[in-house]
Formats: C-alpha cells, sequence, structure tokens
C-alpha cells in the first residue's frame, strides 16, 4: 500500500475493440511496470487500465504502437487495494491445451491448469510472445528432459514444462522480484523439479535437452553464442519475442541451427531450430 501522501495518481483508461489488448507490445507493458497495466473485458469492448510514470510519454509511445484505440480517457483516482484490483480484473487465460488462473480461482482442471498469483498483465499469458511460446512447446520433445528456462519471468513456461513431463527445470531471470513472483507460482502449482537461479544469461552453466528463451531482440544479439553452449548436441532451442521484421536477423545468430518449425502470432514470432545433419530447405514467410 501507499502512503497517504500518494493516495492520487493518473489512470490511462483506453478502450478498444475486444482482441485489441492481444497486441500490445511489450513496451507498453515495460512502461507501466511501476503502477500495473489491468485488462477489463467488457460485453462490448475492452477497457485497458494503464497507470504508467509518466502518461505524456505512454500516451506518445501508444500512438507509435499502432494500436486502434475507441476512446482514451485521462483520469485521476486514488489507490485501490492491490489485491481487490486484481480479483476485479483478472480472469481465466486459455493457451493451447492450459488454462492460467488466479490463485483465487477454485475451478481447476489437474494437469490441465496453471496457478498463478497475478500482477499486472504481462507475465499472466497474455503477450503474444508467451502464447507462440506455449503453443511450440506443446508438440515439441520435451516429457523427460532437462529443461533450461532462460528470462523466465513469473515462471509460466517452466511451469508449461514440468505439466509436458520435463525432467528437471532450471529458470533463470536477473530480476530478483521476478525471481520472487516465480518461486511463488511454482509453491501455488505444487511443482518440485523447477530449480531457481537468479543471474544473467552469461553466467548461467551446463548443458540441457531444451532451452527456452522467450526474450528480446537485443538479448538474442548480446547472448546467442552463449545460448547456444547451453544446449546439448542434439538439443532443441524454442525462442521468442522476436518481432517479424526482425526474423532473419534473429534466426542469422544461429548458424549451426535448423529452422524446424515457425509459429506467428501477429507481429510477433516464434521458431524451433535444431541442430541436424541432413539440412533440408525449408521456406516460411517470416
Amino acid at each position: 500500500m501507499r502512503s497517504k501522501d500518494q493516495q492520487n495518481r493518473h489512470c490511462a483508461e483506453i478502450s478498444v475493440k475486444k482482441g485489441t489488448e492481444e497486441l500490445l507490445p511489450e513496451e507498453i507493458y515495460s512502461a507501466c511496470s511501476s503502477g500495473g497495466l489491468w485488462i477489463e473485458e467488457k460485453r462490448d469492448r475492452t477497457v485497458i487500465k494503464a497507470y504508467p510514470k509518466d502518461v505524456g510519454a505512454f500516451l506518445d509511445l501508444l500512438e507509435r504502437s499502432g494500436i486502434t484505440t475507441q476512446e482514451i480517457r485521462i483520469i485521476q483516482e486514488k489507490d485501490q487495494d492491490y489485491e481487490e484490483l486484481t480479483k476485479r480484473y483478472f480472469q481465466p487465460i486459455r493457451i493451447e491445451d492450459i488454462t492460467v488462473v488466479a490463485s483465487w480461482n477454485k475451478n481447476r482442471e489437474k494437469n490441465r491448469t496453471i496457478i498463478i498469483e497475478p500482477g499486472m498483465a504481462f507475465g499472466t499469458g497474455r503477450h503474444e510472445s508467451t502464447r507462440i511460446m506455449i503453443k511450440l512447446m506443446k508438440d515439441a520433445d520435451i516429457s523427460g528432459k532437462e529443461v533450461l528456462d532462460l528470462g523466465c519471468g513469473s515462471a509460466i513456461l517452466s511451469l508449461y514444462a514440468s505439466i509436458r513431463g520435463a525432467k528437471k527445470i532450471t529458470a533463470v531471470d536477473n530480476d530478483e522480484d521476478a525471481i520472487g513472483s516465480a518461486k511463488k507460482n511454482v509453491s501455488l502449482n505444487g511443482i518440485t523439479n523447477i530449480h531457481f537461479a537468479c543471474s544473467g544469461l552469461e553466467n548461467i552453466k551446463g548443458r540441457y535437452d531444451v532451452v527456452l528463451a522467450n526474450l528480446d531482440m537485443r538479448m538474442f544479439s548480446d547472448h546467442a553464442q552463449h545460448i547456444m553452449k547451453r544446449l546439448k548436441g542434439d538439443g532443441c532451442l524454442i525462442i521468442s519475442g522476436i518481432l517479424g521484421k526482425d526474423a532473419r536477423q534473429a534466426l542469422s545468430l544461429f548458424p549451426s541451427l535448423t529452422l524446424v518449425r515457425m509459429e506467428k502470432k501477429n507481429s510477433w514470432r516464434g521458431f524451433v531450430l535444431k541442430r541436424a545433419e541432413n539440412k533440408e530447405l525449408m521456406i516460411y514467410e517470416l
């Protein structure tokens, strides 16, 4: 809770057509990292309630994103109880064969539900790059494998890897708050085969059967060689967080790996890469 002298804050209330919330780029979420971003489903529209530190800069970012809005209102409101806000706005999110639910939701299906303590919308499974990762993981050979989750965030991908039968998962993030949140989410799910490291990618050792990396282009550019070294000879690299305009550049960072599958959702791309002796030409519209 904030102190009494911080009881008022500005909220950007943005009405959009249903489904538009799925198009929000990561930069929009990042601009609201201090205050949060909430998505409220109405009967005829979706309302995004954003609490950026700098409202003007946020609105400029929103305009540059190309998101089509129906109405934007800037309102000043008193701070509300964080838990109550979350309970009001967070609804179960269906992704492929699993549903992401909040810890207070009692409607759960065993081995088909991931329980989280939701914060702002990024990290709950709404973002397209997370959906792409789960879609690629669904058809990957993960059962009995050792998995490395780089940039684990809220641990949704680690939790899904466990549901898919992974033997052991190492979840890595350089943000202590993210690791704390991830550990809580793992505890809520009663899963014991996920281990954590609060570290930069460059400090991670060992080799893994499956490496998950839902990062951004800068991180791939800086750490591609190190990421490849974490992969066993016959291992599988699953990546996302890449915009279509950067797809070819991203793939060129992994010259010793072969593209075996691609998924795309709106502007975002995800890939499955493996080492392969027989490098058949695979044509994709990136």
